[in-house]
């Protein structure tokens, strides 16, 4: 295995491009550019981020946990239920990732798991949010 291996299998970069550019979280989203690290307007949003996780048994198949959050508005916009609607349509989506043409940069994704699905979790602030969990088999692309 070459050093840079396991930099090249990380999924997050191929998780927020492919929720970010698919034509039905574009649509239900209201527009581009709603995907990615952060958690800012417009709303709603999907936020992806990386949980602590376990990467003691660093293998050639990695399989990193990725948290997706549903986000709405502080006035409480769009609602609870389109929150967990949009939640639901990401994780849907995400299934799909596996069957996707890999990129040459990589990393090939072989599966995406549920973990945690669907738990409303609303930010310190009173922010909506709606968040689930996969579980993300990867590995870089031969070389």
């Amino acid at each position: 295995m070459a050093a840079d291996d396991l930099a090249r299998a990380d999924p997050l970069p191929r998780v927020i491009t492919w929720l970010g550019a698919h034509p039905l979280m574009v649509a239900e989203l209201g527009g581009v550019d709603r995907v990615g690290l952060v958690n800012k307007p417009p709303y709603p949003r999907i936020r992806i981020t990386d949980p602590p996780g376990d990467d003691r048994d660093l293998r050639w198949l990695l399989a990193p946990v990725v948290q997706i959050e549903a986000y709405g508005d502080l006035d409480g916009s769009p609602g609870k239920a389109q929150l967990r609607w949009l939640l639901y349509l990401a994780l849907g989506v995400l299934k799909e990732l596996p069957e996707q043409e890999t990129p040459a940069a990589g990393p090939v994704i072989t599966e995406v798991e549920s973990l945690l699905g669907g738990s409303w979790q609303p930010e310190p602030n009173g922010q909506p949010r709606y968040l689930a969990q996969v579980r993300v088999y990867c590995h870089p692309v031969p070389a």
